[in-house]
């Protein structure tokens, strides 16, 4: 089977949750994430965890067509 480009792990840890801009330096250090674009702040993993879900799930349904909250 083989991923799309928007299932793929690709650049999850740079790009903002936030906004979506997506650049090396918005990953301050190991912990630290910083938009350099919008300002948004937040742990690394986290906002990466939050780009992961959102391609996971993008529209907001679940397979039956049930909406549920996307954090």
């Amino acid at each position: 089977m083989q991923r799309t480009l928007l299932q793929a792990p690709r650049f999850t840890s740079q790009r903002c949750h936030a906004c979506g801009h997506t650049e090396k330096a918005n990953r301050r250090s190991q912990s630290v994430f910083v938009c350099v674009s919008c300002g948004h702040e937040a742990n690394a993993d986290h906002n990466a965890a939050k780009n992961v879900l959102g391609r996971a799930v993008p529209s907001g349904h679940n397979g039956r067509g049930q909406p549920h909250a996307v954090a």
